[in-house]
């Protein structure tokens, strides 16, 4: 019984081997305007993109830097004279 099923598998095998592939060249066929893609989807990605929102801000964002940012924005210092 073994030899029969390793025969099998063998016919199996070859015809699996022999049998020429029938794959296709995958092209790449951008989407986005700004990338070379259709300009009728701009509208579409535009609205989708604004139904989406701002979304959830998560994970580590960098520093904050916004007493930076209000300090540079509000001096309180005047700048020394010179001479």
């Amino acid at each position: 019984m073994s030899r029969t099923v390793f025969r099998m598998a063998c016919v199996v095998g070859m015809i699996g081997f022999l049998t020429p592939a029938l794959a296709t060249e995958q092209v790449y066929h951008p989407v986005n305007p700004a990338l070379g893609g259709n300009p009728t989807n701009g509208t579409f990605l535009l609205s989708t993109a604004q139904a989406q929102g701002q979304g959830v801000n998560s994970g580590n964002q960098g520093p904050n830097l916004t007493p930076l940012l209000n300090s540079l924005a509000n001096p309180t210092m005047t700048p020394p004279k010179m001479p």
